[in-house]
């Protein structure tokens, strides 16, 4: 995951202690951060703060997305060799949805990334200009900071309906399964 110059590089291992083939089991997951070398606006380097950028804003959906995709990938695996080609056919279907709600939401989530990022460091600004008594500067980086929690919530907002929209079409491809069987 990438914010600003921060990066955050995640491994997630095979399931471990696994009893049976399609138990659910724990995975490791390894995270290494490499931070930014950050310059504050006085030329000073800045203090890194605790995680320098956050968790990473994409791992949990794409976590949860990523584990859906393996699951169906796996069901489709085995309806296929098995001759389900009604299951295989609906396994494939959820591994499209899955990826599709991945592909759609990922430009959404780094808008909020990258609002977040900008709008901590308007008001780092915002801050350091009231301390330094440059109150028009400070003016125009609360104008920033208001700027960018609006981008914020408006892809926030966006990324709901993204999500509103894959429940729904996860619900209509479940329903219609029942409706087969």
């Amino acid at each position: 995951d990438v914010q600003t110059d921060d990066l955050l590089f995640q491994i997630f291992t095979s399931n471990i202690l696994q009893r049976k083939p399609q138990d659910e089991s724990p995975f490791f997951e390894f995270i290494q951060r490499v931070c930014s070398q950050c310059v504050g606006p006085d030329g000073c380097p800045k203090k890194v703060k605790p995680g320098c950028g956050g968790f990473g804003i994409r791992n949990f959906l794409t976590l949860f997305l990523s584990i859906e995709v393996t699951k169906a990938m796996l069901a489709a695996s085995n309806a296929k060799r098995d001759g389900k080609m009604k299951e295989y056919e609906f396994a494939k279907r959820k591994v499209q949805l899955f990826t599709d709600q991945l592909n759609e939401s990922n430009p959404l989530l780094t808008e909020i990334s990258e609002a977040m990022t900008k709008e901590g460091a308007a008001r780092d600004n915002i801050t350091l200009s009231y301390k330094e008594g440059r109150i028009e500067d400070a003016k125009v980086w609360e104008e920033v900071t208001e700027k960018e929690a609006s981008a914020k919530s408006l892809a926030n907002d966006l990324l709901m309906e993204c999500n509103m929209k894959y429940q729904r079409l996860m619900r209509e491809l479940r329903e219609s399964q029942e409706d087969i069987q």
